[in-house]
């Protein structure tokens, strides 16, 4: 948008107005000409009384005309024309350019003619004007121009109102097509996360879930059952959407089991409701509770006589003074006791809690706790738990590596082992192979859940070794195994494992265990007859080969397993898999960048991860 700037040839830039009135064909020469029109007619006017009677000329705005191959615009500014020259004569010599560097004859003057065809001199062209009549580019119907007359650049001409309507409705209709198949996309990515396939619900989800959205109105239903009111607070927990107004659907005097997993808009006061309402509480479950403080642990102290289990998430303003009273009035009725993310639970009130509920405790679970900071007191938890009782047992995240040691480990086991299911020690980095082979492999025959996530100092070997002993001990097999960021695990360890609980196996996580080998995996999905395992068993024996061979490994009950990060799995390892694990229907293969969607398996297991999913 440049304008004359004087002799000189300086430009500065146009105004908008200026630049519309160029636009529409209003120039200078324009207005001039006008002018110029406008005395003629006055004076054609006064000197014949016959010119009177003639209509008026109405002006009006020119319209761009567009033809094939032209562009016709009204201007007569000859600075303007100069430029238009020189821009075709640019775009010519780049249109040459690209000829010669293609290597079709670029110099050849027919096509030098073919780029000068495609522009006409604005001179010699005609345009239209509002209310002429022009032929419709779509249905070759003739019609009158107006200002809302639509110009396609598919069909290079203007349309008439009936097509325009058409062609409205279409578009209106592929713009609510693609916000469907967004709206599809968006509900297939979420069943994904929730590790769901999209399907169609049971009536019964449908209502529960209708019901969440109506949470208010929800008392005109009466009882609808404690098992649905569980479902529907998992619902609105999820949601954020239980708070002071929907928590007391919930409470009842008779409940003896309560669990809220997002209390974060629930407030203190309402907190206080539950032991109002519900007295007769043996369990209590609080996750996100960051406004629970201690004036509603003392009336929780005073009120919920029959309490046994109490499970604590984010309970951050619940003083180390308060923790020690309570245990002092309540410890010894605790079963249960879970509490995670606070940094106020200090080193006393561990020892509060061991004194007066370590004989009766039968589950322990304690994460990210930074107020525990010393080694000793840690040390002090097998000399209070009671011999062969607990059942879950978890030390997860500790506030420096060197809390959780393995001669702590291994004394708790010793006590605790026998009746010991649940073993979590994950972010107990400081752990080594030593509590694998002198606790775990000699205390624990009953163990059917293990938690080892990041505990890195692990080795392949010692992990091996320590399964081969566990197996003599442990005759039922783990359940549950969660390996993740055990980065110093390879295909020993992974073997051993299936070895020893392939056949109990149902959720298996070896997320970033990358030392896993592709050959390893090819060998234990494939049958231990096949040729090429009987070749390769025929240069181990013959020709004493490094090789290693690995029998073929079944798992008949797994049905989660997490691959994720493990880069020897690629699409044909996914179809053995499939068939390694009849019951599989979820396989994690995030970071595994050469799953890709060609890969094939068996129907009914959710692959989730693949990069190039569209989702």
């Amino acid at each position: 948008m440049l304008r004359r700037g004087g002799p000189s040839g300086v430009r500065g830039p146009n105004s908008a107005l200026t630049e519309f009135l160029r636009n529409e064909g209003i120039t200078d020469a324009f207005r001039q000409r006008r002018a110029n029109e406008q005395s003629q007619n006055n004076r054609s006017a006064s000197a014949s009384t016959a010119a009177s009677e003639e209509p008026e000329e109405v002006l009006v705005s020119p319209v761009r005309r567009r033809t094939r191959n032209t562009i016709v615009v009204d201007e007569d500014d000859e600075e303007v024309e100069q430029i238009k020259l020189a821009a075709k004569k640019k775009l010519r010599a780049a249109k040459k350019s690209d000829r010669k560097r293609k290597g079709d004859g670029g110099g050849d003057s027919s096509s030098d003619s073919d780029v000068d065809d495609d522009y006409v001199d604005d001179s010699d062209a005609e345009f239209k004007k509002f209310g002429d009549t022009d032929t419709c580019a779509q249905c070759n119907q003739t019609f009158h121009l107006t200002v809302y007359s639509r110009f396609v650049r598919d069909k290079n001409g203007y349309i008439c109102e009936n097509c325009n309507l058409i062609l409205k409705a279409q578009e209106r209709k592929s713009r609510k097509n693609q916000l469907s198949a967004r709206k599809k996309r968006k509900k297939v990515a979420a069943a994904l996360l929730n590790k769901t396939r999209v399907a169609v619900p049971s009536l019964q989800d449908v209502c529960i879930k209708k019901i969440a959205q109506n949470i208010q109105d929800v008392d005109a239903l009466g009882d609808i059952g404690q098992m649905n009111l569980n479902k529907i607070s998992m619902i609105l927990s999820k949601n954020r959407s239980l708070d002071d107004s929907t928590i007391n659907l919930f409470l009842n005097p008779g409940l003896k089991h309560l669990e809220f997993w997002d209390c974060s808009n629930v407030s203190s006061d309402s907190l206080n409701k539950i032991a109002s309402f519900c007295p007769n509480l043996e369990s209590l479950t609080l996750f996100m509770c960051g406004q629970l403080h201690n004036d509603n642990l003392k009336y929780y102290q005073t009120n919920l006589k029959n309490l046994l289990k109490l499970a604590l998430n984010g309970a951050f303003l619940i003083s180390g003074t308060m923790w020690q009273e309570y245990f002092e009035t309540c410890g010894s009725n605790l079963a249960t006791f879970e509490l995670r993310n606070t940094h106020r639970f200090t080193n006393d009130s561990l020892i509060s809690l061991l004194e007066n509920a370590g004989k009766s405790l039968t589950s322990l679970k304690l994460s990210r706790l930074d107020g525990l900071d010393s080694a000793p007191v840690y040390e002090l938890i097998p000399h209070y738990l009671q011999l062969s009782q607990v059942t879950h047992l978890e030390l997860s995240y500790p506030h420096s590596e060197e809390l959780i040691t393995d001669d702590l480990i291994i004394d708790i086991l010793s006590i605790t082992g026998e009746t010991l299911t649940h073993l979590n020690l994950d972010g107990c980095s400081g752990l080594t192979d030593k509590f694998l082979i002198d606790g775990i492999a000699k205390f624990c025959p009953n163990l059917t859940h293990l938690s080892l996530k990041h505990l890195d100092r692990l080795t392949d070997e010692g992990f091996a070794s320590a399964f081969q002993e566990f197996k003599n001990v442990n005759h039922g097999g783990l359940i549950s195994v969660d390996l993740t960021k055990c980065v110093e695990l390879g295909d020993e360890a992974v073997y051993e494992l299936f070895k020893h609980s392939s056949h109990t196996l149902v959720e298996l996580v070896l997320n970033s265990v990358d030392r896993i080998t592709k050959e390893f995996l090819l060998q234990i999905c494939t049958d231990d007859f096949h040729p090429s395992k009987q070749s390769l068993k025929r240069r181990i024996e013959e020709e004493s080969s490094e090789e290693k061979f690995y029998e073929q490994i079944t798992l008949p009950l797994l049905t989660t397993f997490d691959f994720g990060f493990v880069r020897a799995v690629d699409d044909e390892v996914l179809l053995y898999i499939g068939e390694l694990c009849p019951r599989l229907s979820i396989l994690e293969v995030y970071g595994d960048n050469r799953c890709t969607s060609r890969a094939k398996f068996r129907e009914g297991i959710l692959v989730i991860g693949r990069q190039n999913d569209e989702i």
